[in-house]
């Protein structure tokens, strides 16, 4: 048998080799990622919940902005009902969305955290000629130039997997976004940034 020949036969059986290689080394590759998908990471519900908050507050910003100069003044009731209306969609979808990350999201409105923000941080002073503050369900209304304005909503945020659970109370201003926010806080007294 010659050298070239010898070089050809040698090339071929690599090329059966790595050939056959192929395969097998994509059928691992698949495992090892099926496996570590598998395993929730802890800061999962934390990412899970940073991005819950910041939807939470474009919706609330959203809803701010709609039901601007829209309303009656002293129509406190009226706002809070087309708030939670506006925001029910946002809050469905952030739910059902955790399934995606294999966690368990719930959010509800936070009224003691509500009354407690708007007792100590609803916009006042002698050079605003804003009404008083109201709370109704986690919802803080004003009235402001003879309309009722959206303020602030409160919301307990929690976010659960089989490893472990991330939750906070957030105070999210509606024209200014997020004032308040803690992880794990007492929701009886939010803490601001």
């Amino acid at each position: 048998m010659s050298r070239r020949r010898r070089g050809q036969l040698v090339l071929l059986a690599a090329a059966v080799v790595v050939t056959a290689l192929v395969p097998m080394l994509l059928a691992y590759a698949q495992l090892t990622v099926g496996v570590a998908d598998d395993v929730t990471d802890p800061a999962d519900e934390q990412a899970t919940l940073t991005d819950a908050t910041r939807s939470l507050e474009r919706a609330v910003a959203d809803t701010t902005l709609a039901l601007a100069n829209g309303t009656d003044p002293d129509s406190h009731r009226t706002v809070a009902t087309l708030t939670t209306d506006r925001l029910a969609s946002t809050v469905t979808m952030l739910e059902s969305a955790g399934t995606d990350r294999s966690v368990a999201v719930a959010i509800d409105r936070n009224a003691s955290a509500a009354r407690d923000w708007a007792r100590t941080d609803c916009p006042r002073g002698r050079s605003r000629a804003f009404g008083t503050c109201a709370v109704s369900d986690g919802i803080v209304t004003q009235t402001r130039a003879n309309s009722t304005a959206l303020v602030a909503v409160a919301f307990d945020v929690s976010v659960r997997s089989a490893d472990g659970t991330a939750t906070a109370t957030v105070v999210i201003r509606g024209v200014r976004g997020r004032v308040a926010a803690g992880a794990g806080a007492d929701p009886r007294r939010p803490r601001s940034p």
